[in-house]
């Protein structure tokens, strides 16, 4: 299923306003996603995987496109060949592999492959203190991916594969039949962008948005079992991505107390912030090629004001509730695909500019159970993602068997940002007791 998803791509993908407004973005790194394991076992040699991914890489056609150039030539990306797994499947040495925030401070800043070249590479990451284990580190341009399609494509290219047959990769139940984006009228899906745009009416004015060119990002990680978050947000019915952004909401209220007790401001009532949420609509629908962008920007407010973490739960869940449906993302994809091209790129343009929001969060699901790579166990699983320009944080939750993550990418405009992954961890642990207790 995976493999017809990313080997059956048309000669010509068109891209998407989104795609485009990934393609424009400068001033910095340019925007990418990408996917870091860590896998048990002796670490290959560069030569060895570049073997291994050989005979893969021609199936995984997402990873042998580019765009135009100049881009605004066409409107499709195309097909350049198959990838030269020399220029794309590199390798590194660390200290240590569980520095992941200094893995990333180091790797995350190399130039992506240039002169035509598909723009994603693989790093193989060893470390001379561990012979044990060793990590794979995925990076992409995200106007030719986007995160779900990241995770998708990675399984596919490395041949990621249930650790054993009682441990499905994903969720394989049958979905209800839905409506396909182009069942939507024309009405509907002015009406759905004229919806998610609604959402994000009122500018912020806290934090300013950070508009200077972009600065090498730092990073944070923490990790907790997923069990937890399930069982704190069973008493109120909330989903796991409600717990995260509660949670979130958490450590965004003790980083403003701590923020505003080392600047001595007077006032240090902590204030709700808006983040903007990129919603996957890859599942909706029939089948698209693995390639581009199929999400839409929603906005949630994080109740950071609420001084009771069971109450901000419920906050947080009452709005996602209203974002879930799948007619709404239905609809509002309908409009990035069918509207004329310069009006969907005002709407993708508007919902991710950063006077509208300055922080993102997102969540994935990697696999519902543990994987293998040569059958050896991946240990560890965690998608990760750009910070918008102008924006000051970038948060993304991953879910990978039986453990939660949480990876953050922040500027050095938010002073103490570095406590809130710790921060984050705390406050899960405070709704887990006031849900269960």
């Amino acid at each position: 299923m995976l493999q017809s998803a990313t080997a059956s791509a048309p000669a010509g993908v068109p891209y998407r306003p989104a795609d485009a407004h990934y393609l424009t973005v400068t001033g910095g790194l340019p925007p990418m996603v990408g996917c870091l394991l860590t896998i048990a076992g002796r670490p290959p040699d560069v030569a060895e995987l570049r073997d291994v991914l050989a005979p893969r890489i021609e199936r995984v056609t997402a990873l042998s496109r580019h765009w135009p150039v100049p881009f605004r030539s066409a409107r499709e990306f195309e097909h350049v060949g198959t990838p030269q797994l020399r220029h794309h499947v590199r390798e590194a040495t660390v200290h240590r592999l569980a520095d992941w925030p200094g893995l990333l401070e180091r790797l995350w800043v190399q130039p992506l492959p240039t002169d035509r070249r598909p723009p994603w590479d693989l790093w193989l990451v060893r470390s001379p203190e561990d012979g044990s284990r060793y990590a794979l580190l995925f990076r992409v341009h995200h106007a030719l991916l986007d995160g779900v399609a990241t995770t998708r494509v990675v399984t596919e290219l490395l041949g990621l594969r249930p650790s054993s047959p009682e441990s499905p990769a994903r969720n394989t139940a049958p979905r209800s039949a839905r409506p396909s984006a182009a069942e939507v009228s024309t009405t509907a899906a002015t009406g759905a962008a004229a919806d998610v745009l609604r959402g994000y009416r009122t500018p912020v004015t806290w934090p300013a948005p950070d508009d200077r060119p972009a600065r090498t990002p730092r990073f944070g990680f923490a990790r907790l079992p997923l069990s937890l978050l399930r069982e704190a947000g069973r008493p109120a019915g909330a989903t796991v991505n409600d717990v995260y952004l509660a949670g979130w909401a958490g450590a965004l209220r003790s980083w403003q107390h701590i923020r505003a007790a080392s600047a001595s401001v007077a006032d240090s009532r902590p204030e709700d912030l808006p983040v903007r949420m990129p919603v996957s609509t890859r599942h909706l629908g029939p089948p698209s090629p693995v390639i581009g962008n199929r999400v839409i920007s929603e906005r949630v407010v994080l109740p950071c004001a609420e001084p009771d973490p069971g109450r901000r739960l419920r906050t947080v869940a009452r709005q996602t509730a209203l974002l879930r449906p799948d007619h709404r993302r239905i609809a509002a994809q309908a409009a990035y695909d069918r509207l004329s091209f310069p009006l969907a790129s005002w709407i993708a343009r508007r919902s991710l500019r950063p006077q509208r929001g300055v922080m993102s969060a997102s969540n994935v699901r990697m696999s519902a159970g543990p994987l293998s790579f040569r059958d050896a166990p991946v240990l560890h699983a965690v998608a990760l993602g750009p910070i918008a320009p102008g924006h000051h944080c970038y948060s993304m939750f991953t879910g990978y068997h039986d453990t939660a993550y949480l990876y953050l990418a922040h500027t050095d405009r938010l002073p103490h940002a570095e406590r809130l992954p710790a921060l984050w961890l705390r406050a899960v642990h405070e709704l887990h007791e006031a849900s269960c207790h």
